[in-house]
């Protein structure tokens, strides 16, 4: 049965996922192109409690960012940017004071954090060595969604970008679409359970959740920046579109329907364009929805299958999926494409809150969620397992 209800979202999603597959651990896999040079930093063990674990997970955060190589260090280097410090604890919070020293450039900067763990505090340093050291934000400070399938039920789980936390949110028949809110409150979800579809809205902590009645089935819930609205792909009479929802008052608007098939794919961070995917006579290409004027364009003229078109949250590009292997990178500002193509097959990509990476689904040899920054194109195995589905990246 679960089989089948799967399949009922491959007419609008162009997508199938296999269902129960064993958790498998491919070797991590990093890919640095020539002539990117990480910057190296040395971390000496900090002292004071829970001084070396927390120096661990700093230069943990820092690999995982893919531009920065972290070395543990036992002295100061006199060739590379080198960290030390305190942590220390009181009244049931974390505190570091450290020093980053750089030999090259002769710059010394001096640190302190405070938060109300040991992790949280690791990620506000990782964060701020990665500024101080390069020209990009720091992700530490986010966190991850995506969906366990087992053949008993799926599962919602959120975790920090440091993969100390892993929390159960929800668990359902089947969960589908997870997408974080703007602010990373409240994250949405299509559930199947009881031979009905709904739509959920839950509030990140767990302390909230509301439902919402959906007729027949629907794709990804696409918020808008008010957090009050969102973009619901369902399905009307024959006919599958793209619809208005309004939390509050809890009633749908027709947005752009007609013959074919719509499914919303994202919407720019100033809620002025919606980028989704229509299937009209052929294979589904990328379009642009002028929400003020109604008037839609198309994107994607590379030929073959275009998908998953996502805004970048700096509002300055636009990427989507060909033929699920190439990224296509679409500048707004001059209208100029890029492409990657990669060794295996993605789906579901979604940027990082900086908009300076990705997260996506790998299938094909190499299955998991990986993570890959845009401008080096490094990336790497973020969870490599392939029973893990639909990430999505959300604000701290």
């Amino acid at each position: 049965m679960k089989l089948l209800k799967i399949f009922l979202f491959l007419f609008f999603s162009f997508l199938f996922y296999p269902l129960f597959l064993k958790a498998q651990e491919p070797p991590l896999i990093t890919v640095s192109p020539e002539g990117y040079a990480k910057p190296v930093v040395k971390i000496i063990p900090f002292s004071g409690e829970k001084g070396a674990e927390v120096a661990n997970l700093v230069k943990r955060a820092l690999n995982l960012h893919l531009i920065i190589l972290a070395l543990e260090e036992r002295a100061p280097s006199t060739k590379d940017p080198t960290l030390k410090g305190l942590v220390s604890s009181s009244g049931g919070r974390y505190f570091f004071q450290g020093e980053l020293t750089d030999p090259i450039s002769g710059k010394s900067f001096n640190l302190r954090a405070e938060a109300t763990n040991h992790v949280l505090l690791a990620s506000a340093i990782a964060d701020k060595v990665v500024e101080l050291l390069t020209k990009y934000q720091g992700i530490s400070l986010s966190k991850i969604a995506f969906v366990r399938r087992t053949e008993r039920a799926d599962e919602l789980i959120i975790t920090d970008f440091l993969k100390q936390d892993f929390r159960r949110l929800r668990r359902a028949e089947l969960i589908l679409f997870p997408k974080f809110s703007p602010s990373g409150k409240k994250i949405a979800y299509i559930v199947y359970e009881k031979g009905t579809y709904r739509l959920e809205v839950a509030h990140v902590q767990g302390l909230e959740r509301k439902e919402y009645k959906i007729k027949g089935i629907a794709g990804p819930p696409v918020w808008l920046p008010d957090e009050e609205r969102m973009i619901l792909t369902l399905e009307e009479r024959g006919e599958v579109g793209l619809f208005l929802f309004d939390l509050k008052r809890d009633e749908f608007a027709k947005l752009h329907t007609g013959l074919g098939v719509r499914q919303a794919g994202s919407v720019s961070p100033d809620g002025r364009l919606v980028a989704f995917v229509a299937s009209l006579r052929d294979k589904p290409q990328v379009y642009m929805l002028n929400l003020s004027s109604g008037e839609a364009r198309r994107v994607s003229f590379e030929g073959g299958q275009a998908t998953s078109p996502r805004f970048s949250p700096k509002g300055n590009l636009l990427i989507y999926l060909l033929s699920q292997k190439t990224l296509v990178f679409y500048d707004l500002s001059n209208n100029k494409k890029t492409q990657l193509t990669l060794p295996f097959s993605i789906t579901d990509p979604s940027f990082s809150p900086t908009g300076d990476y990705l997260i996506f689904r790998a299938k094909g040899k190499k299955r998991g969620i990986y993570i890959l920054h845009l401008d080096s194109r490094a990336y790497q195995a973020y969870l490599p397992y392939d029973n893990l589905y639909y990430p999505d990246w959300g604000r701290h």
